[in-house]
């Protein structure tokens, strides 16, 4: 009886917990085979009818990854780990896998894995919602957003900037950010963005000048110009005037 009971244990699935993928990238489901094993079969399948997905044989040598059309071509099958990678995820892997394994003493194990599959986060968009010179202060207000759904947006400023600032709800997929500011410098902020098991930042530098800096630091060469181009005019005109008179009014020889 205890016979039995242990060669049931034996090929019971084991639930391994979830797996994370992310689309367009590669994931590697664990078959949980003891490194000392020499496995002899392995069979990864899904659904409650067991289909098979990826199986191996070692005598004879078999090797067969592309059984269902959902996996054609994004499969690869480790025969010493029995470990599967999927190339490639898509949003349809999110399923749940299992496999039995037998190494050659005739030993086996079963073992169940939970795919969740999620977008890997992007950087944020960033745009400036409106800049305005007031009292003397620059005020600004900047507004991050992301595409993915469930994401915390946050933002920070550098670590030099000492004016104050005010942040809108983190919690939904649009965050705005308002500052107020002594003009002539520049003001970075950095927004991020996070789903609990990874982050993406987008960091953005405005300027925020006062009109009568740009007009100072322009007017004293443009009227530096003005005033040599008149005095050479004026030069000219001399020139030409006492050229005039000379031949009008000669000059008597003695």
């Amino acid at each position: 009886m205890a016979c039995v009971v242990l060669a049931l244990l034996t090929i019971l699935p084991v639930v391994m917990g979830d797996t994370t993928g992310y689309l367009g990238d590669s994931v590697t489901l664990s078959s949980g085979a003891n490194s000392s094993w020499i496995l002899s079969k392995i069979e990864w399948y899904i659904f409650s009818n067991n289909t098979w997905i990826a199986t191996y044989r070692k005598e004879p040598h078999i090797l067969k990854t592309d059984r269902f059309w959902q996996f054609q071509g994004r499969l690869r099958l480790n025969i010493s780990s029995g470990d599967l990678e999927i190339r490639d995820v898509r949003i349809g892997d999110a399923l749940v896998y299992s496999v039995l394994l037998k190494d050659y003493k005739g030993e086996q194990h079963s073992v169940s894995v939970q795919l969740t599959v999620r977008e890997r986060l992007s950087k944020p968009s960033v745009r400036k919602v409106f800049s305005m010179l007031k009292h003397s202060h620059c005020v600004m207000a900047l507004q991050c957003s992301s595409s993915v759904k469930d994401t915390h947006l946050s933002w920070e400023p550098e670590a030099a900037f000492e004016d104050a600032f005010w942040k809108g709800n983190p919690n939904t997929n649009v965050s705005v950010v308002w500052t107020s500011y002594s003009p002539n410098r520049n003001a970075t902020f950095t927004c991020t963005a996070s789903n609990g098991l990874s982050k993406a930042s987008r960091v953005v530098t405005e300027r925020c000048q006062e009109p009568d800096m740009v007009g100072e630091t322009r007017f004293p060469g443009i009227v530096f110009l003005m005033l040599l181009l008149g005095i050479v005019f004026g030069c000219v005109l001399t020139y030409i005037c006492f050229r005039v008179e000379l031949k009008v009014f000669p000059v008597p020889t003695l």
